[in-house]
């Protein structure tokens, strides 16, 4: 199964990584625990919101296109529309 993701989507999410990268390896660098740890809390944070702000504002233009499912068929009422009053007949 073929899942297309809008093009985008996928700028907006490869910009949200990017982001969290930077995020990390600048705070590795200025971290009091050696060159290797970064906070790799906050550069999830930063970009999981990146991604929402950016997702919200540019991607959810494009999802009202057609997604090839067929409307939904027209249903019938079961109960008769006709304003005829229907009498029974008499048994006589």
């Amino acid at each position: 199964m073929t899942v297309h993701i809008p093009p985008v989507s996928a700028v907006i999410f490869v910009m949200s990584v990017l982001l969290a990268y930077f995020v990390y390896k600048a705070t590795s660098q200025r971290h009091p625990n050696g060159p290797n740890t970064g906070d790799i809390v906050g550069a999830i944070t930063a970009g999981a919101a990146v991604f929402a702000v950016l997702y919200t504002l540019l991607g959810t233009s494009g999802t009202g296109g057609q997604t090839g499912e067929s409307p939904p068929a027209e249903q019938r009422s079961s109960v008769s529309n006709t304003t005829e009053m229907v009498r029974p007949d008499s048994a006589e």
